[in-house]
């Protein structure tokens, strides 16, 4: 799919991905929002108890890709709030509306019913009725569903006492799922009276162990995203989310413009240099990625990346591979603040002729060029990649420092994969043969990422 706009251009219009948050009190909307924004200390509602103003703008200064409105839940018989949440949604879903002022995505939250309770009272009925007929992008979020995993292995303790651990958890959680079931099966039969299709549902928990449900939250958002609203919306969901690893990927390699750069239809093809456009591919990622700190943009790190992209070059006085205890000695000196930084060159072992040639080649689709951008690309995602994981440590949030981006930048270095699919790069696209189409490189450029 050929993107539609520069990340800079989806930042401009999109600006913040605005989601409305709808449950009642103690459902556990703050503690959802702070595990999928990557942010500490979010307070959904800033009003009495199980209050909330639904105009209200919560932007985190942690994470400034997102601002979130809150709804208390419906009660039985309460029409009023019911209205005041209709006609928001309504004035924030005209067409023409810009693409900044609508509501680009709405949670539906309801805790976990622990023994087939009533999931859903009139209001959240009427709610998904209306959000059928204008299409809002709707998910409804099952919260706190640890809680029904608990209960059932407490059940499983009562009647079996000796029951082994493993064993209990294993039970416990079958059972639990087998109850969600019940839970779906209730809902189906509401949208079937209702005469709707089945919303999208996803179960929850911010708990330890829970992560994947999350992530879950965070795909299913964006799939649905994608099928109400046309642009660039998801798009700024991928960046904003800091629980999915698969979705920030997808959006990253979706928003370069590597396709037009590689075969030669880019603007300016031919003059501009290949140096130039690494260093733009390698804002537009770290863009996409948001993490805080300043490190990635970093003339260092651009070097760290040059060095590991060295190898993929077809110079035969070029090293071909990386040296591990030259990137400890460069980063050491750089995280050291009165020692001066020694030139890259002299440390890190860029070649003269392979600088001289990144800062003379001008763009063009010949196969030493496609190489070198698809290796800087992969690369480049992959150690962002392993920093991820590395940053969602809650001490972190997400915050890089070069502790963490060495440790995961030589967690990819040391990796088999690096130098696996820097042969696939170079067999892929091998000197003197012809180069690959627009369909060819966005289908290796995926692979090797995802591989």
């Amino acid at each position: 799919m050929e993107p539609e706009s520069t990340i800079d251009d989806i930042i401009k219009s999109v600006q913040r991905f605005r989601i409305l948050s709808i449950g009642r009190s103690g459902v556990g909307k703050s503690s959802l929002v702070n595990c999928v924004f990557g942010i500490t200390g979010a307070r959904v509602s800033h009003l009495k108890p199980g209050e909330s103003d639904i105009e209200q703008e919560f932007i985190s200064q942690d994470n400034p890709f997102f601002v979130l409105h809150d709804s208390k839940g419906f009660e039985p018989g309460d029409i009023t709030n019911f209205e005041i949440v209709r006609e928001f949604i309504e004035q924030r879903s005209k067409q023409g509306l810009p693409l900044k002022d609508r509501i680009h995505g709405l949670w539906l939250c309801t805790k976990t019913p622990a023994a087939g309770g009533r999931v859903f009272e009139i209001g959240d009925e009427k709610l998904l009725e209306f959000a059928h007929k204008i299409q809002i992008p709707v998910v409804i979020v099952f919260t706190q569903y640890d809680r029904l995993v608990r209960t059932k292995k407490a059940e499983l303790k009562d009647e079996h006492p000796n029951m082994d651990p493993a064993t209990l958890d294993e039970r416990g959680k079958d059972e639990a799922r087998k109850a969600f079931e019940i839970c779906v099966q209730s809902l189906q039969h509401t949208m079937n009276r209702l005469k709707i299709p089945m919303p999208d549902y996803v179960k929850v928990s911010v708990r330890p162990g829970y992560k994947e449900d999350v992530s879950a939250l965070v795909e299913v958002t964006r799939d649905i995203v994608k099928e109400r609203l046309k642009g660039d919306a998801w798009i700024m969901w991928a960046i904003a989310q800091r629980a999915s690893l698969p979705v920030k990927i997808e959006a990253c390699i979706t928003i370069l413009d590597y396709r037009r750069v590689l075969t030669g239809t880019m603007p300016g093809f031919g003059q501009i240099l290949l140096r130039s456009c690494l260093m733009e591919v390698h804002n537009d990622i770290i863009k996409c990625w948001n993490f805080r700190g300043e490190v990635l943009n970093t003339e260092e790190f651009k070097q760290l990346m040059l060095h590991l992209v060295q190898d993929v070059h077809t110079k035969p006085d070029v090293s071909t591979s990386p040296n591990i205890d030259k990137i400890s000695q460069f980063v050491s000196l750089v995280t050291a603040a009165s020692a001066p930084i020694a030139p890259p060159v002299a440390i890190l072992g860029l070649t003269y002729i392979f600088l001289q040639w990144l800062s003379t080649t001008a763009l063009d689709n010949i196969p030493e060029v496609q190489r070198l951008l698809v290796a800087y690309i992969v690369d480049l995602v992959n150690v962002l990649r392993e920093l991820f994981d590395f940053t969602l440590k809650p001490t972190l949030a997400l915050t890089t420092t070069w502790e963490e981006l060495r440790e995961a930048f030589e967690a990819y270095e040391r990796s088999s994969s690096r130098q696996r699919i820097h042969n696939i790069i170079c067999s892929k696209v091998p000197q003197g043969e012809q180069t690959l189409t627009a369909n060819g490189l966005d289908e290796n450029v995926r692979a090797l990422v995802d591989g």
